[in-house]
């Protein structure tokens, strides 16, 4: 994917800096992304990539707080949890990746 994929406006946002959200704990924040299929991030083009995963896990702390303060403990996810993130992180990226024609 180029930047001459992407709408007007999105390649003025790109020319101009993509916003990034500031992740308070990194180590929640690897957990989560773990949890997307790593061919995924890679089709993500590099100059977008920050933008997308931060965002990603900004929309997950913002609107499943009692997961991401599970991620957030030290130690592995338990199962439960472990797979309801998979399922809300990975039908985000999934619905991005649509919008935006990533294959």
């Amino acid at each position: 994917m180029e930047i001459k994929d992407f709408t007007e406006i999105e390649q003025k946002q790109i020319r101009e800096g993509l916003s990034t959200a500031e992740i308070s704990d990194k180590e929640a924040a690897n957990k989560i992304l773990a949890l997307v299929p790593k061919e995924w991030i890679k089709r993500i083009p590099f100059f977008v990539r920050g933008h997308a995963t931060t965002k990603t896990i900004e929309r997950i702390a913002n609107q499943f707080p009692e997961l991401y303060a599970v991620a957030k403990q030290s130690g592995e996810l338990p199962e439960k949890e472990r797979e309801e993130l998979r399922k809300i992180i990975t039908g985000i990226f999934e619905e991005k990746m649509n919008k935006h024609k990533i294959k």
